[in-house]
């Protein structure tokens, strides 16, 4: 079965209101996501990326690294999340049921296929 990537994408500051409390539930509440897809057998993988890396870039046989932020953006990729479904419209069904949508959109696209429609 295909598996789709959910890109769970916010603003920097979209839990930053939260208080710590209401952060642990917001947090057990993606696990319990995870968790009933794991249940039906659709769940792949997923985590949270820290907010800071590097970019590398090659040119003329050298490659540099530099600290991010990665790009200029009013959003960021704050995690991600792998299902099995069985196309994009089935992904999408199931990636509307996630509870990060109360802070910021999820961009699902179809894992392992480059100019694939579906």
């Amino acid at each position: 079965m295909p598996h789709y990537i959910g890109f769970i994408r916010a603003t920097q500051d979209s839990h930053d209101h939260l208080s710590p409390g209401e952060a642990q539930r917001v947090l057990e509440n993606y696990m319990a996501w995870a968790d009933e897809r794991t249940k039906e057998g659709r769940f792949v993988g997923g985590g949270g990326l820290s907010r800071s890396g590097r970019v590398l870039r090659g040119s003329g046989g050298e490659v540099g690294a530099t600290d991010g932020p990665h790009t200029e953006a009013t959003e960021i990729v704050g995690g991600y999340q792998v299902i099995e479904a069985e196309d994009l419209d089935q992904a999408e069904k199931i990636f509307a049921t996630h509870p990060h949508l109360e802070f910021g959109p999820i961009e699902v696209r179809k894992v392992g296929e480059r100019g694939c429609e579906d």
